[in-house]
């Protein structure tokens, strides 16, 4: 029986050998058929980043435009407005009348009548009758 057992035994051995080269293989292809699907996800999450990283980036920058457009464009107003503040200080020292007038459009906010607008600022009754009804009026229309 020893002699039989030895005659098979490299077979048996051979055999089993084998089998478990067999196992191992296709445990192997399906690990590394399982490591390319995480390989190729990882990739497409890494394309996908790098697309919404640069439409980030595009927007970023369109933003940045803007935003130093319109920051050119409020210098630009600020300057403006400043300029025609001047201009309209001048062109109040320059007009005694306009100040009178001023001055009676001021009395009618704060509730003056016409004889006080007559003495105050020495208007023609029509004038000072004309002051008021406009005056009148342009509180009507900011109501």
């Amino acid at each position: 029986m020893p002699a039989i057992l030895l005659e098979w035994l490299p077979l048996v051995v051979a055999l089993l050998a084998v089998v478990i080269a067999v196992v191992l293989v296709r445990r192997e292809r399906k690990a590394r058929q399982d490591l390319e699907t995480k390989f190729a996800a990882a990739e497409l999450l890494l394309k996908t980043a790098r697309q919404q990283q640069e439409s980030l980036t595009k927007q970023f920058h369109e933003l940045r435009a803007g935003t130093m457009a319109m920051s050119n464009k409020m210098a630009i107003l600020t300057r403006q407005q400043e300029e025609l503040s001047e201009r309209q200080g001048e062109m109040a020292m320059q007009d005694p009348d306009g100040r009178l007038y001023s001055r009676a459009s001021k009395m009618v906010e704060l509730g003056a009548d016409v004889n006080e607008l007559m003495e105050e600022c020495d208007l023609p009754k029509a004038e000072a009758e004309l002051l008021l009804r406009l005056q009148q009026r342009m509180n009507k229309g900011r109501r």
